[in-house]
């Protein structure tokens, strides 16, 4: 990445080798320290194992740098996947080292899915440790989603614990695509949970985007979408100013194929902003690949 003239630059690696007991994937990500010279900044080990009865069990092991520059573990996540028909369970604990360099979990988390691919529920369970020692469910999520050939929808509600402690509906979101020769229409709407309503929870409009795509018979895509909210673009902060939801954000994509396997993409973007209320040209993004998959990216602001 480029800007004037500075040059930041970020490599990521992916090393992947097969053992008796499984696979194991090493990700690594170099970036220019202090000193200048490219060193590995972080590290992703991952373990795969897969048991006779189809159960597949993994272990993510995260590593920093510490004050001496060597690569030490510092959060451990082990997941679980079983199948069973038409269901699917995941089971996954995150467990972090205390002061004494004991690894103690910490987080545990649970995701079952349910139903055939055309009508599918999900439900997410996430449990934190007290002060006494007993877990406690801090955030549940459950996904209901369907599909037809030409559909697809799905509603989720996340629940997180109110002023009083108790799990309540904090998050709803709702998504339908709808897919017509040449044509592809999507829908999103997100809300939040008014903190500012204690007893009566209201909920704010997060994003309702509305994008359109259509193909060309040339090949090329368009992709138009407008979003609206009852915050202001690019950020959390409400819009105190408006009494209703207003169009914060307008995109057009275009994408262009080139010649074996090149092409060119084009992104304009409007928003609303913070300090200047208009919608106004934001930025401009132009991405060309090149045949042998080259891709080069220029990011132009407008304001």
């Amino acid at each position: 990445m480029r800007n004037g003239s500075v040059t930041y630059a970020r490599t990521e690696e992916s090393e992947r080798r097969t053992t008796a007991e499984g696979e194991i994937e090493t990700q690594r990500v170099r970036m220019p320290s202090w000193v200048g010279d490219r060193r590995v900044l972080l590290e992703r080990e991952v373990r795969t194992r897969k048991l006779a009865d189809g159960t597949v069990e993994k272990e993510y092991v995260l590593k920093n740098p510490d004050g001496s520059d060597r690569l030490v573990p510092i959060e451990i996540i082990r997941e679980r996947i079983k199948k069973n028909g038409d269901s699917t369970t995941v089971e996954r604990e995150v467990l972090k080292p205390d002061f004494a360099g004991h690894w103690k979990p910490t987080r545990k988390e649970s995701v079952t899915e349910t139903g055939p691919q055309t009508s599918r529920q999900s439900v997410r369970q996430v449990r934190e440790p007290t002060l006494a020692g007993e877990w406690k469910v801090v955030e549940r999520q459950v996904t209901v989603e369907s599909s037809s050939d030409d559909r697809r929808a799905s509603h989720s509600v996340r629940q997180l614990p109110d002023a009083y402690g108790r799990l309540a509906d904090y998050e709803l979101r709702q998504e339908r695509t709808t897919t017509i020769p040449g044509k592809e229409i999507r829908e999103v709407n997100l809300r939040r949970r008014d903190f500012l309503d204690t007893d009566h929870p209201r909920f704010y409009l997060v994003e309702r985007t509305v994008s359109e795509q259509s193909t060309s018979e040339n090949g090329k895509v368009t992709l138009k979408s407008t979003t609206e909210s009852d915050l202001l673009a690019g950020g959390a902060t409400r819009n105190l100013s408006s009494g209703h939801p207003q169009v914060v954000e307008e995109r057009i994509e275009e994408s262009v194929p080139g010649e074996g396997g090149a092409g060119r993409m084009t992104v304009n973007v409007k928003e609303r902003g913070v300090a200047d209320p208009r919608m106004r040209p934001s930025y401009q993004v132009i991405q060309e690949t090149d045949r042998e998959g080259y891709v080069r990216q220029v990011f132009i602001p407008l304001r």
